[in-house]
């Protein structure tokens, strides 16, 4: 008998100061007395400082009475303490929402998934995340980013002479005039007309010296960036939407150099008015904008060309993702094409009737390519 009284002195026990304390806590919780909900949650965790679950509770209980910043730093004390724990990560993605922080928002989410791909409540917040940003929270995502350049440049415009031999180029190649034998010569040429463009502009743009060979600048300059990557990509077969960000810098040097030389005015009034529209301040947004979509896209189908091409095309491929990758850390255009993307692949990937398993391999493929992506700014 003497088993049988330990166990019922062990059960008659009573609770811990921290077990009781969180009781009280989730009592205070649900009757909707928050204030005396974060107090019971402080002293539980005072006695058990190591409870994750504790910190959990009292995050949402912050998050109740809106203080998002004490919320967050909580959840981030859980997430320390219990890495694989979908929940911790919920209340970080929680507290970011009720911050406005969409993107870090997203990102805790898509983390909590991957630790519980089935979890509806998280799946449903980012649906929610979604609609917000297809209205107002749109633009609190692109006050993060910041506003537009306000006086927008083309990339390669003071070498802009070359641009109508790009134009050319790239419209032969996607219309075959001369004959599918000569298409690749035309797809080579106008990579070379364009490495030749920026070659133009960047003599022109600075001074022939040794001092600008050292200057940083010149090196994170878009033209000095491009210009390898065009000679690379002519030595390999062609590529989908390659030629399309140089040709859409073409046309716009192109039409800029005609209305300098009063050429448009002998244009139809309609055809006149749309070009004039592209030289303007919001089609020079739209052109720009257009060409980072189509850079982005390269990279988006960087694995299906290089399944289809082979070994071979894996060079300019990591050349050209590398590209992206140093155009999002300082390019708007390109930041806000990846955001687009992103935002139409998370409400697809994360809608409710998407598979689970489906749903975690978009987590886990979206994780690696932003891993990727920083490894490639470096």
């Amino acid at each position: 008998y003497a088993p049988r009284c330990v166990y019922m002195a062990e059960a008659s026990a009573p609770p811990s100061a921290a077990e009781e304390a969180k009781q009280s806590g989730t009592a205070a919780f649900k009757a909707g007395r928050f204030d005396d909900a974060v107090a019971h949650f402080t002293t539980a965790i005072e006695s058990d400082p190591q409870s994750h679950v504790l910190f959990s509770n009292r995050s949402a209980a912050y998050a109740k009475l809106e203080q998002y910043k004490a919320s967050l730093l909580d959840a981030n004390q859980c997430i320390k303490l219990a890495p694989t724990w979908a929940k911790g990560h919920s209340r970080r993605g929680a507290a970011y929402v009720g911050l406005r922080n969409w993107r870090q928002a997203i990102v805790a989410y898509e983390e909590g998934l991957t630790h519980e791909p089935d979890s509806a409540v998280m799946k449903e917040a980012l649906v929610s995340i979604q609609l917000k940003l297809s209205g107002a929270a749109a633009e609190q995502m692109q006050q993060q980013r910041g506003p537009p350049p306000g006086v927008p440049t083309v990339p390669a415009a003071a070498g802009g002479g070359l641009s109508p031999l790009t134009l050319l180029l790239t419209l032969v190649y996607f219309v075959p005039l001369l004959g599918a034998a000569r298409r690749d010569l035309c797809y080579r040429g106008a990579l070379w007309a364009a490495a030749a463009t920026c070659l133009l502009s960047l003599s022109r743009s600075w001074p022939l010296s040794m001092a600008t060979l050292k200057d940083a600048r010149l090196w994170k300059c878009d033209d000095m960036q491009r210009l390898p990557l065009l000679l690379l990509l002519s030595l390999f077969p062609p590529l989908p939407f390659i030629l399309v960000p140089p040709a859409a810098y073409a046309l716009h040097h192109s039409l800029s150099r005609a209305h300098a030389r009063s050429l448009l005015a002998k244009l139809p009034a309609a055809v006149r008015e749309r070009a004039l529209w592209v030289l303007g301040e919001e089609g020079t947004h739209t052109t720009l904008a257009f060409a980072a979509i189509s850079d982005l896209m390269v990279g988006l189908t960087a694995p299906f060309l290089a399944v289809s091409h082979g070994l071979r095309i894996v060079p300019p491929l990591l050349l050209h993702l590398k590209y992206v990758a140093k155009s999002h850390t300082t390019s708007w255009y390109m930041q806000t094409a990846v955001d687009t993307v992103r935002l139409k692949l998370d409400s697809l990937f994360h809608h409710r009737r998407c598979p689970a398993p489906v749903s975690a391999a978009y987590v886990r493929c979206a994780g690696l390519a932003a891993s990727a992506a920083r490894l490639l700014a470096a």
